[in-house]
């Protein structure tokens, strides 16, 4: 495989730029109103926390986290439904491929990254049941 030449790498950084800044800023504007008023107070603490640190730091790298059915996609939905909002980059990644589709943006870290993936004759692929 050949390593990439600059001017590719500064292409596909354009490329990935422009795409994060295509959303509408309007739909995401109406998505926030509408996804706001369906936050719990535990919900809101955490949603407040992470836009003051966003807003008094420039951003960041935000790992969210907890048991099954606790609404972190419904969190980062309305996460990124505001930073999109004000026409800032925000970008969604996941471990599993299921999951990431539940994601705006629908990436896993691997594909998002370009980390490779090392698979073998042991490798064993799983199946998830819900």
């Amino acid at each position: 495989m050949s390593i990439p030449d600059e001017t590719s790498i500064g292409l596909s950084k354009t490329m990935l730029i422009a795409k994060e800044l295509a959303y509408d800023k309007e739909s995401m504007k109406t998505k926030h109103k509408t996804l706001v008023t369906q936050l719990t107070d535990e919900q809101k603490n955490v949603y407040d926390s992470m836009m003051n640190n966003i807003h008094s730091n420039g951003g960041g790298l935000f790992f969210l986290y907890g048991y099954r059915r606790t609404c972190k996609t419904f969190m980062w939905r309305k996460l990124s439904s505001k930073i999109r909002s004000h026409s800032d980059i925000v970008l969604n990644v996941a471990s599993s491929g299921i999951t990431s589709l539940l994601l705006p943006g629908d990436r896993t870290t691997h594909s998002r990254f370009a980390i490779p993936l090392s698979l073998n004759e042991d490798s064993i692929p799983r199946a998830i049941y819900c």
